[in-house]
């Protein structure tokens, strides 16, 4: 009889922990849940911005583009050797692609939200996949395989902005035969 008391004393306190267990993981559950939902509404704020930008240089209003970026941007730029990372640098940068290329376009388009390296969760962050379709001024029609980073501030303008392309082949592409 008395290890049928012990017994069932040990299965009580058994039951105790794993319902605080439960409990406990419900509302990490429900934490978790609001937390990416969260990110999922800043990663979509973001998007906007980013599909804003790329509008904007698309229609080559680099006035326009500029308001999307913040005013302590950096870029990293795809070109071998170029270390510079100001947004005067960057913005000077496209201003060769706006004089040098006609009806640029994204197509192809696919964003994706980004993740945190540390925490490997969503953080609002935008990267995108695509080609940078245009026509050189010297009549020779373009696409550039395209993929870039980008990172926003609460005001949804981009901070940080990560370009990988082949800047040398889309150069010996329109260079004079």
């Amino acid at each position: 009889m008395k290890n049928l008391l012990f017994l069932s004393i040990i299965m009580l306190a058994l039951a105790a922990c794993n319902q605080d267990s439960k409990t406990t993981d419900d509302d990490s559950k429900k934490m978790g849940d609001s937390k990416m939902a969260e990110a999922k509404a800043m990663y979509e704020k973001n998007l906007t911005a980013l599909k804003a930008n790329f509008a904007a240089f698309e229609k080559e209003d680099m006035a326009a583009f500029a308001t999307g970026l913040a005013d302590n941007f950096e870029w990293s730029s795809p070109t071998y050797g170029d270390t510079v990372s100001t947004k005067a640098h960057y913005l000077e940068s496209l201003k060769y692609y706006v004089d040098n290329w006609d009806n640029i376009k994204f197509n192809n388009a696919q964003f994706l939200p980004g993740v945190d390296s540390a925490t490997h969760e969503f953080d609002g962050s935008v990267r995108c996949y695509g080609s940078w379709d245009a026509v050189h001024k010297s009549g020779i029609t373009t696409k550039l395989n395209y993929y870039a980073t980008a990172d926003f501030d609460k005001d949804g303008k981009i901070t940080s902005y990560s370009e990988f392309y082949d800047v040398g082949g889309l150069m010996n592409a329109v260079q004079k035969k």
